[in-house]
């Protein structure tokens, strides 16, 4: 069935230097789609070569024993996916919707602590409460702390109410404490590169590279699975992931306060981009339900499984050309990663104090312990970005070797709240990439010629994708005290020079 559905290793042709197996790639096919497509959990588990973990799944255990082939796999087909018509996309698409492969992306360390603190058997022991709104606001630093200033604008307008459905899942009837098998992945302190911790990590980038954010912990009563799993009346994640981006010990020189490993090596934290994907997906969801979708000007392209992840898969119209001199001598010409455009940014912060607090109150974890889940509320801003490629420079001693670096500069303006002078800044930045072939944005948001915010992501699918860019925000002086907060923004338009931008055309 495979062999029929896409040509190997997708719908491209491989370029003339490449020399693929075809034999062994069809098999690797056949063995994938064969694993994936199977009714019988023994086969999912077939050919061990790492430790088994335990998931559940419908009253029954599922042995997660070929993870890492699966994301490998799964990595392959979206990197030979052609641009113009494959059918990798529609094959993975089709093979996720089986509720059991898609509990495949729900095994990172979020999903695990989520799981094991809303179990019965651990709400029946005591241990450390959640921190809900109230209880914060209650226990706000009362000293010197800073101003509740954030990177787009002051928080004391908050935009959104948390999404207050149905359920048990009230994080007041909750435990916090995680089990120890997950605390030494959750912070970047006792990090390690055990068995499960490697799984964990895998299940997460399965997870960010899906694309659509899961909201609910799948409940093993589930018969259908819609992949947004709003209808899913469990318990929200939204709690755990802002507990996990808002923690910042995991802020480090090490990790230039961006979603990488604290190791130096700018390798992507892909628990780190799970985290930010399912908090800022659930932020958007929040204010369309206060506000109306009506009111919303986008979303980021993140309601498609597998959408927008492969490189080149953003297509819009091209530029008008303006340009007086020849085209071969302009940098937006040579420019490789798309800068030059209309991008759309998503902003979101806490409260400061209720950030101070939750970071440095009395009542603190230890350093090998995740902070409790929050349900507090967040501001949300949606931001116009206008940029263009200013100079191409050569890679670092840092950098990937295969692309240049391109710096930047362009425009920030706020476009809800539509006056906001916190949004409305200038910004420069550049985009390289990691020793690992990753992009990386780095920008900077400058108020009257002085720089005061940083960003650091990276752009998931590679090059020009389409699912845009996902990192975190913070003091440009990467001040340990913060704030911080979670951020992402993706292209919309090749045209910068357009004078009235049409957001309701996109």
């Amino acid at each position: 069935m495979a062999h029929n559905l896409l040509k190997l290793p997708g719908e491209d042709a491989p370029s003339a230097k490449s020399e693929v197996d075809w034999k062994t790639e069809l098999q690797k096919l056949v063995h994938f789609e064969k694993t994936l497509s199977s009714t019988n959990d023994n086969v999912k588990v077939a050919s061990l070569s790492i430790r088994i973990v335990d998931i559940h799944i419908d009253s029954c255990i599922l042995k997660v024993s070929k993870l890492v082939e699966i994301v490998d796999r799964v990595k392959y087909l979206l990197k030979s996916a052609s641009v113009v018509s494959t059918s990798n996309i529609p094959l993975l698409d089709q093979l996720f919707k089986d509720p059991k492969n898609l509990e495949l992306l729900c095994n990172s360390t979020l999903f695990q602590w989520a799981r094991q603190v809303t179990s019965p058997k651990t709400n029946s022991v005591k241990g450390r409460r959640s921190s809900s709104c109230g209880q914060l606001q209650r226990r706000r630093h009362q000293g010197d702390a800073k101003t509740s200033v954030t990177e787009q604008g002051s928080s004391t307008d908050l935009e959104n109410d948390p999404v207050d459905d149905d359920g048990d899942n009230s994080l007041d009837s909750q435990e916090s404490a995680a089990p120890k098998s997950v605390l030494s992945s959750h912070t970047d302190v006792g990090h390690t590169d055990s068995e499960d911790s490697i799984l964990r990590k895998h299940s997460a980038e399965l997870h960010c590279l899906y694309g659509v954010p899961i909201q609910y912990l799948p409940r093993s009563s589930t018969k259908s699975y819609h992949h947004n799993l709003r209808a899913n009346k469990g318990v929200k994640l939204h709690p755990f992931a802002r507990s996990r981006v808002y923690d910042l010990r995991q802020h480090t020189q090490w990790s230039v306060w961006g979603p990488f490993q604290s190791d130096g090596c700018q390798d992507i934290d892909w628990e780190k981009i799970e985290g930010l994907m399912i908090i800022l997906w659930h932020n958007v969801q929040a204010f369309a339900d206060r506000y109306s979708a009506h009111a919303l000007p986008m979303v980021p392209p993140w309601d498609k499984p597998f959408h927008g992840v492969t490189p080149y898969s953003l297509q819009l119209p091209p530029r008008a050309s303006k340009i007086e001199r020849p085209i071969s001598l302009s940098v937006e010409s040579r420019d490789p990663y798309g800068v030059t455009g209309v991008w759309m940014r998503i902003v979101c912060f806490l409260d400061y104090r209720e950030l101070f607090t939750f970071n440095f109150s009395e009542d603190q974890p230890t350093v090998s312990e995740p902070r409790p889940p929050i349900d507090t509320e967040e501001a949300i801003r949606f931001i116009l970005i206008k940029m263009e490629a200013t100079r191409i420079g050569e890679p670092g001693e840092d950098d990937g070797k295969a692309l240049p670096v391109v710096h930047f500069k362009g425009t920030s303006t706020s476009a809800i709240p539509p006056v906001d002078p916190n949004a409305n800044s200038n910004i420069r930045g550049t985009v390289r990439l990691t020793p690992k072939g990753e992009v990386r944005w780095t920008s900077f948001s400058v108020f009257h010629g002085e720089e005061r915010w940083r960003s650091e992501g990276v752009q998931i699918g590679g090059v020009q994708s389409a699912r845009g860019v996902v990192g975190f925000w913070f003091d440009k002086d990467f001040d340990p005290y913060g704030p911080a907060g979670p951020t992402c923004f993706w292209k919309v338009s090749n045209d910068p020079e357009e004078e009235s931008f049409n957001m309701e055309a996109i």
